[in-house]
């Protein structure tokens, strides 16, 4: 039997509190640790499948854009031992691919993005940002323990802002409502394909 759940990292995105469309959430809080902390937790508690949905940032989408992530790479830097975006001893571990339908890349870092500060960021994390389709906080650490323990993936990012946060509560109502649109019209068809 198939047994969801959703991780979202802020209630403040979705404005719920224990479920969505009949759903169980399980909010990890902001980064990948806690994304990490929280998938762990999803397995533990004997879910199979595990949808991610949240705020994320673009300088090539416009607010409001949905995308299902169909790519992640991680922020991770330990050259020289490896290439940056790799962990070092782990083979390929620069990308973990979770639709191959999907065009939409994500970059998962640790920083919040903000373009009134570029000269904090290592030229590679700059063109990391300038390359994928979007960038957020807990992608990749959610996908990375999907991988590891055979658990279904999937995530829906609404864009929420690129690199300017004045209106990032706003908008995450504006796709928040999105997002379950297409999520409810993918739960009937799934339904539908059981009966």
């Amino acid at each position: 039997m198939n047994k969801k759940v959703f991780i979202v990292a802020v209630p403040d995105e979705v404005e719920v509190q224990g479920s969505i469309l009949n759903i169980p959430v399980i909010f990890s809080g902001v980064g990948k640790v806690n994304a990490t902390i929280a998938a762990m937790d999803a397995f533990n508690l004997g879910y199979n499948e595990i949808i991610n949905i949240g705020s994320c940032g673009s300088l090539h989408l416009p607010v409001g854009d949905i995308a299902k992530v169909g790519l992640v790479y991680q922020d991770i830097d330990a050259t020289p031992l490896s290439e940056y975006g790799e962990t070092p001893f782990e083979v390929a571990s620069k990308q973990i691919v979770l639709d191959i339908k999907s065009p939409y890349a994500c970059f998962t870092t640790d920083y919040f993005y903000d373009q009134n500060q570029l000269s904090k960021y290592s030229p590679s994390y700059l063109e990391m940002i300038n390359n994928c389709s979007i960038f957020d906080m807990e992608c990749f650490s959610i996908a990375k323990v999907c991988k590891r323990y055979g658990i279904k993936f999937s995530s829906y990012k609404w864009v929420s802002d690129s690199g300017e946060h004045s209106d990032w509560k706003e908008n995450c109502k504006i796709g928040f409502e999105k997002v379950k649109v297409i999520l409810n019209e993918q739960f009937e068809k799934e339904r539908i394909s059981t009966i």
